[in-house]
């Protein structure tokens, strides 16, 4: 799952006297989207090709006797005051048997966005798909806006009563970390498997059974909460003190 944000063009479709915003929600059919760093490449894509208008162009051109002109040649096309490259993908000439000659030229174009991409989306989704609560910024890099595994993350100590965590991250500001039973359902309005959420790097967790599986990730302070893309597991198989 992926959910990203064009900041810039909704800044200024606003300023233009525009609602600002306009959403498109569906999933990736075709390459198939394996991992949530792959829904968002597909998500930076659709966000590139909606927000600009040089990003996704093709159609065709007309001229009569231009300069010769092959599939492969690049055209610098001006429209609304922005000049974008474009590859011609195809050509037609009609001879008019005229004299002098006149040929004309009907050149099919298009650039690598609107015919290289090989992207399939499809507007229906899963019912239960289960949706992040705050949009990425399209301005970093894919995975760029998403807080850091908590890859260090160790037991200190375990006793009959509690295990001791160390996170080996200091926390966000005004952000923490956050433990639940079952690795999904992180963020805010959702308590049926919550654990706790600590402000510190190290803290413990009271022990409920001999078995047990914890699942942790870091989140910041702002609303809604961005979190670790990743859980860090915690398995214990240790007898619980009476």
């Amino acid at each position: 799952m992926a959910r990203l944000a064009d900041t810039a063009s909704v800044a200024e479709e606003a300023a233009g006297g525009m609602p600002g915003t306009a959403q498109w929600l569906g999933k990736v059919v075709k390459p198939a989207a394996r991992s949530s760093m792959d829904c968002e490449g597909a998500a930076m894509a659709v966000l590139s090709f909606s927000a600009s208008r040089a990003a996704a162009v093709s159609g065709t051109y007309v001229a009569v006797n231009p300069q010769d002109v092959w599939p492969g040649d690049v055209l610098a096309i001006t429209s609304a005051g922005q000049t974008m490259s474009a590859v011609v993908r195809k050509v037609e000439i009609v001879d008019g048997m005229g004299r002098p000659e006149m040929l004309t030229y009907r050149m099919a174009f298009a650039n690598d966005w609107a015919e290289g991409l090989g992207l399939t989306l499809s507007e229906a989704i899963a019912v239960d798909a289960l949706l992040p609560q705050k949009a990425l910024s399209s301005t970093l890099p894919v995975g760029g806006s998403v807080l850091a595994n908590l890859q260090q993350l160790q037991v200190v100590s375990a006793t009959g009563t509690d295990l001791q965590v160390d996170c080996g991250t200091a926390p966000p500001t005004g952000g923490g970390f956050e433990v639940r039973r079952r690795d999904g359902n992180f963020g805010p309005g959702v308590d049926q498997d919550l654990v706790l959420r600590s402000p510190v790097r190290s803290f413990s967790i009271p022990r409920e059974g001999q078995v047990e599986h914890y699942y942790v990730r870091m989140f910041d302070g702002s609303t809604p909460p961005l979190y670790s893309r990743f859980s860090s597991a915690v398995f214990t198989n240790l007898p619980v003190s009476e």
